[in-house]
């Protein structure tokens, strides 16, 4: 294996909370361990949370923190000074998370200072959330005129469920270039926990329905207030508990509903889980996972859930039915649906022996993406292409 420099662009990292957040942070650890040079290029700013600090190391990972003179949302920001810092280091290869514009400005990087270049995306901005008329039809346009050109020119497109094979190769990109790279969790996360504290410290004792991810509308945490409703006239002692950061102030709205629902005594809001110790006890106290997403590509919080081998219950978006065996480690329902995920809940309520088929089967696939195996997986692509085994025009 062949130690290279790499540079991982990231539209967000560290100390924000979220996937791919965490997911840069395992996968770069992993990445270091195995003797790889890991720099990490990432906006001073998300959501409009600015993030002065100097420049660190983090678990062997070097953090460079851009600055971000338009941040309009997630998606829409512009951080210019990305393409002069990747084009001044010495590098051996660029790998860039998700084909947002700034993957432009690392494709240039790659191909000024001639170094092979990876793109891992999630597949068409549409299917990520409802943006309304005016950004989703920036975005499709976006997809069908920038995306094809911006992937075809990549040395390697990964992808993080295999459902996104067809629109790659709509674009004419040739299977070869096309490679799996699902997201996943730390090994320690398999360790069972004992969720008795959790119960304890939050006076829990009827049925526990747990979510674990960011507080917003396209994670659908208000379709799951909804969904407690009826959960609730079945057991009235059942609680909803959603741990995570709010960075939109969807909380309020949540609060005020679940008054209205004349279910506030079932609802539970944790702050955020900074450490894996405490959210692998918080899951392992759960009856059920639930993850009410408009879009996931591969969610660490589910694998998580999984790994303490717990039920789940997703939306049937994204790579979410990938993850969960399309069925097997879990229940699927659609997407807004309230009534289809409270049903879905109390299924595996009322069924402990199909709640246990299907916990043990979701430990067992979480065995397969751990970080560590991971890695090795893309530390064997980046050696192809360091390498000259793989390259293309």
């Amino acid at each position: 294996m062949r130690q290279s420099s790499v540079a991982i662009v990231s539209p967000s990292f560290y100390p924000m909370i979220g996937g791919v957040e965490a997911y840069v942070l395992g996968i770069g650890r992993e990445l270091a361990k195995l003797g790889h040079d890991v720099h990490v290029y990432t906006p001073n700013s998300v959501l409009g949370r600015k993030m002065e600090l100097p420049a660190e190391e983090i678990d062997g990972i070097k953090v460079h923190r851009l600055s971000v003179p338009i941040d309009i949302s997630y998606r829409l920001k512009i951080w210019p000074d990305l393409l002069g810092e990747l084009m001044k280091s010495s590098l051996d290869i660029i790998h860039v998370y998700s084909h947002d514009s700034y993957a432009i400005l690392a494709l240039l990087a790659a191909k000024a200072i001639h170094v092979p270049i990876v793109l891992t995306t999630y597949g068409p901005f549409e299917t990520h959330s409802d943006y309304g008329p005016l950004q989703g039809g920036l975005f499709r346009v976006y997809d069908a005129v920038v995306s094809p050109n911006l992937l075809r020119r990549c040395d390697l497109v990964m992808i993080r469920y295999p459902a996104l094979n067809a629109w790659l190769r709509s674009m004419k990109l040739p299977d070869e270039r096309i490679r799996l790279e699902p997201s996943g969790v730390p090994e320690e996360c398999l360790q069972p926990r004992d969720g008795n504290g959790f119960r304890k410290r939050y006076d829990i004792e009827g049925p526990l329905i747990m979510y674990l991810g960011r507080l917003s509308e396209q994670k659908g945490v208000q379709h799951a207030v909804e969904a407690m409703k009826l959960i609730c006239e079945r057991y009235p002692t059942a609680q909803l508990v959603l741990i995570g950061p709010d960075y939109t102030g969807i909380s309020t709205a949540i609060l005020a509903r679940s008054r209205a629902l004349g279910i506030d005594n079932n609802l539970r809001l944790a702050p955020p889980m900074t450490t894996e110790e405490s959210q692998m006890e918080a899951l392992a106290a759960c009856d059920v996972f639930i993850m009410p997403s408009s879009f996931e590509g591969f969610s660490q919080a589910v694998m998580k859930a999984m790994a303490q081998g717990k039920p789940v219950v997703v939306t049937n978006v994204g790579g979410l039915p990938y993850e969960v065996g399309y069925g097997s480690c879990g229940i699927l329902c659609e997407y807004g649906d309230p009534e289809a995920l409270a049903y879905s809940i109390m299924k595996l309520i009322e069924n402990p022996a199909l709640a246990e088929e299907m916990g043990n089967s979701g430990k067992a696939r979480a065995q397969r993406f751990t970080f560590g195996k991971l890695a090795k997986n893309i530390s064997d692509a980046y050696d192809g292409l360091t390498q000259g085994l793989i390259r293309w025009k």
